[in-house]
């Protein structure tokens, strides 16, 4: 633990940013704004992280722990946090203290440790996708590409149940949805490539409505590695 300044501090609070003890803030706050709604994923946050970013791998590859209380908000803005944190040279760690919602469900899954805290929340769904004021044929256009976001969404929560079923074992996943949808009893196949795509269905009937998960649920489903407790 480095030793705490004054320096420190300012800059953590000004610029979410805690360089000695490689440490980011990822939450909602903006000081340059005057609105007290809680905007989420936005440009403010997403300058923050990337600057951040480049700031701590510049300085060398540590681990780097990012804390998050994250509502969700803009995709495009999300997918650059994505993006950064997914293919960074330090080890990423995301803590997620309060909620990890919407957009801020799938940053976390580009963290090499996943980590939520006791009481913390995680929810997925397609939540509300382009669709701006326009002529019949860009409208077009712009359902096409919520098309394509929704299904980059499945897969990167697919991608991460899929491994939570590969070291748990085969019919791990159909076992756990079932008890914590507590709907039907899922049976998915043993085949790789097939299981994927009735996993798909399964995760397109998930997101159509907010989906809400418990720190624990949201391990044994592998949307998070570990709860957080103490060292």
């Amino acid at each position: 633990m480095a030793t705490v300044t004054k320096e420190n501090i300012d800059r953590w609070f000004e610029n979410n940013l805690d360089i000695d003890n490689r440490t980011l803030y990822m939450g909602s706050v903006d000081r340059y704004s005057s609105d007290d709604n809680e905007v989420g994923v936005d440009y403010a946050m997403t300058e923050y992280f990337i600057k951040g970013m480049h700031i701590l791998e510049n300085k060398n590859t540590n681990p780097i722990t990012v804390i998050m209380n994250n509502p969700g908000g803009d995709f495009y803005h999300g997918m650059a946090i994505y993006d950064v944190a997914r293919n960074a040279k330090s080890h990423i760690t995301i803590r997620v203290n309060g909620y990890a919602m919407s957009m801020g469900s799938v940053i976390l899954q580009s963290a090499d440790t996943r980590v939520m805290m006791p009481n913390s929340r995680f929810m997925i769904h397609y939540g509300t996708l382009s669709q701006p004021e326009s002529s019949p044929i860009q409208l077009k256009r712009w359902m096409d590409e919520n098309d394509k976001i929704m299904i980059l969404m499945e897969n990167v929560y697919i991608k991460s149940m899929l491994a939570k079923e590969e070291k748990e074992g085969h019919g791990y996943l159909a076992k756990t949805l079932s008890r914590i949808l507590n709907k039907k009893v899922y049976s998915f196949s043993k085949k790789q490539e097939t299981k994927e795509v009735e996993l798909r269905e399964v995760i397109k009937s998930m997101l159509e409505w907010d989906t809400i998960l418990n720190a624990q649920e949201t391990v044994d489903l592998g949307f998070a590695d570990e709860i957080y407790t103490p060292k």
